[in-house]
């Protein structure tokens, strides 16, 4: 019976960190825990996770507070087969992309921090 609880628990802590899953060679994949809401210039319906091209990409990415929206511009080079993440980390700036690199199992890094070139206030 330990066996088995003891396979379960390994199979729930083994899914924890899922491997990044790209569109296609040519492609990176950005994930954000707030919606974004343009890409290159190119407004979107709010998405969450997305396939960029490879090469110099600008993302607009809003983020919420009871008061007032800041909408964060990032732009950096993506480079193909690579998983980014915008997320908040109580830095300078509301919002930093990080690249995003899977250790192992359990456990991802987040590494080269990007701060947004902007981050103007919209006001509710």
């Amino acid at each position: 019976m330990r066996f088995i609880i003891y396979i379960l628990g390994m199979l729930i802590l083994g899914s924890c960190v899922q491997a990044p899953s790209y569109k296609g060679d040519e492609y990176a994949l950005i994930t954000s825990n707030y919606p974004i809401i343009n890409v290159n210039g190119t407004a979107i319906e709010e998405s969450y996770k997305l396939d960029l091209a490879a090469g110099e990409n600008t993302l607009v990415i809003v983020y919420h507070t009871y008061s007032k929206d800041y909408h964060c511009t990032f732009t950096w080079q993506a480079v193909a087969g690579i998983a980014y993440e915008v997320t908040d980390q109580e830095n300078r700036y509301p919002l930093t992309l990080y690249r995003w690199q899977r250790k192992n199992r359990l456990w991802a890094m987040r590494l080269d921090p990007v701060d947004p070139t902007g981050c103007p206030v919209v006001n509710n």
